[in-house]
């Protein structure tokens, strides 16, 4: 007898495909009541701190064409939590009733049927734009941006060891410069990004001048 596939099911397959590749968000469209609404599927950090033990992933509902205007939450495999019944209703545009138990659990049906079961790539502009705007925010390891002008080894933590490449950073790369990117295999080496576009550089400019920093160390390819 086949196990019964949980209504977000499809939530973890996307957490856990983000986490193998050392990724942070994914985004998808997801329309309601004739509104469409961009989500980020974001991953919890292992420092982070969850809302509830069986929470699986963060969520960020931003409506299309006023992207000022979002909610944020959180879900399990079954459902979507709703911290603020208030705000859930006024965002998404659901009129009081009493049976508000019933509605979210209909809403987190219909979502469940938009979620992809898989990664998926060549996006549509909006969303590689949403999914670059947030690592913009998130990223730690660079300063705001998309021009890729150089790469820096990363410090040292108290307990002596080297401070890997932050998810955020890995993942920017990744989508804004796949081909320096594939050639970095050391996740010591994070990537450095300004607002600038003057400072973009080629993928020589940026390795040669790496390589001239830290001639002393091994880098490896």
């Amino acid at each position: 007898m086949s196990r019964q596939k949980a209504p977000l099911e499809n939530l973890k397959i996307l957490r856990d495909e983000l986490k193998q590749r050392n990724w942070a968000v994914e985004a998808f469209l997801f329309q309601y009541k004739k509104q469409e609404f961009i989500v980020l599927v974001k991953v919890y950090s292992d420092e982070e701190k969850k809302e509830s033990k069986y929470a699986i992933v963060k969520l960020e509902f931003i409506k299309r064409g006023d992207r000022k205007e979002s909610f944020c939450t959180y879900a399990d495999l079954y459902k979507i939590y709703i911290p603020n019944m208030k705000l859930f209703r006024e965002f998404f545009g659901i009129e009081y009733a009493d049976n508000l138990g019933d509605i979210i659990q209909q809403f987190t049906q219909y979502f469940s049927t938009f979620i992809p079961n898989k990664l998926t790539g060549n996006k549509a502009a909006l969303l590689m734009n949403a999914i670059t705007e947030y690592l913009n925010k998130t990223d730690s390891d660079s300063s705001k941006g998309t021009y890729c002008f150089g790469l820096k080894r990363n410090g040292i933590k108290k307990d002596g060891t080297a401070k890997q490449r932050s998810s955020e950073n890995n993942q920017k790369a990744a989508l804004l410069k796949p081909q320096l990117f594939k050639l970095i295999k050391d996740n010591t080496i994070s990537f450095c990004f300004s607002e600038d576009p003057k400072r973009e550089s080629t993928d020589d400019e940026i390795l040669q001048r790496f390589a001239q920093r830290n001639s002393s160390m091994k880098l490896t390819l």
